[in-house]
């Protein structure tokens, strides 16, 4: 048995996307005509009813919809391995899914992007910022900025700098809260983050110790921009990022709650799949990003 027209499959899937037959007609370049054509064709084929066409309005029937959501991901992969063959003749050009933490992704990450996509027409960035771990293999990601060194197989990665973490508060906080000592963090006195489960043991450094930390919360906040304005609004302390609090430091808007209190600075990877190292607009993207985000 012959398989499937792919034209008429990727033709059903813009009806299906946008509701009509004129207007996937429209997006495609074809008559109204032809696009009805091609979904009867692939109907025949199946034999089975794709559509159940109203007066005012297509849907998709229940074969429809499963058939819709069985082909998409293949089309899409067709679609992906075109751009690949493009690639491969040395053209940045395709999609790149990126993923990066959210605080890091907006400030430095973002910019970058943007000057990057002015660069590189051609490549189609999908980007999501997020704190929680994406799996780049099985999610399907083709990049990631991450803040920590991948320890699975079938990845690559280049260090590309640091992440100074500062212990900080307002210094209107720190005169109504005293902390004498790092055991005194525990006493409800931090905001902390949560991502799956609240980041409640820290570890630091004090008088050339390390200490872990079991931190009862005053605040838990799910991302590092509420930390941060909890922290300027004097909730309570809080571990903020340099490129989040260095000009906040600088002007007296926050303190560090302790001179003597140091932390351990976090390392920022770019991290790839292995297999996809040879494409062009991954080399493009990674050269660009480890230029424009180098301590």
């Amino acid at each position: 048995m012959n398989g499937p027209n792919l034209q008429n499959v990727a033709t059903f899937l813009k009806v299906a996307d946008l509701g009509g037959f004129a207007s996937a007609g429209r997006e495609l370049g074809v008559t109204q005509s032809t696009v009805s054509r091609r979904v009867a064709d692939l109907e025949n084929h199946l034999g089975t009813k794709l559509l159940e066409r109203t007066t005012r309005r297509l849907i998709l029937t229940e074969a429809g919809a499963r058939y819709c959501e069985a082909v998409r991901a293949l089309v899409a992969g067709l679609a992906e391995a075109d751009a690949d063959l493009n690639d491969d003749r040395g053209h940045a050009q395709g999609a790149l899914r990126i993923t990066a933490p959210l605080g890091y992704g907006r400030t430095r990450v973002l910019p970058a992007l943007a000057r990057f996509a002015e660069s590189y027409p051609q490549v189609h960035l999908q980007v999501d910022f997020f704190d929680r771990y994406a799996d780049l293999l099985a999610d399907g990601y083709d990049f990631a900025v991450r803040l920590a060194e991948p320890q699975v197989s079938g990845l690559d990665a280049k260090p590309v700098g640091w992440i100074t973490p500062f212990l900080c508060a307002t210094p209107k906080f720190l005169k109504s809260n005293s902390i004498r000592q790092p055991e005194d963090l525990q006493l409800e006195l931090c905001l902390v983050q949560r991502t799956y489960t609240p980041r409640t043991v820290w570890s630091i450094t004090h008088d050339g110790r390390l200490k872990h930390l079991q931190i009862k919360p005053r605040m838990i906040l799910s991302n590092i921009y509420a930390i941060y304005d909890m922290a300027l609004a004097g909730i309570g302390a809080a571990i903020l990022p340099d490129f989040l609090v260095m000009d906040d430091l600088r002007s007296g808007r926050l303190t560090l709650v302790s001179s003597e209190v140091a932390l351990a600075p976090v390392p920022i990877f770019l991290v790839w799949p292995s297999y996809k190292s040879h494409l062009p607009r991954i080399k493009a993207l990674r050269e660009f990003l480890f230029q424009a985000l180098q301590n």
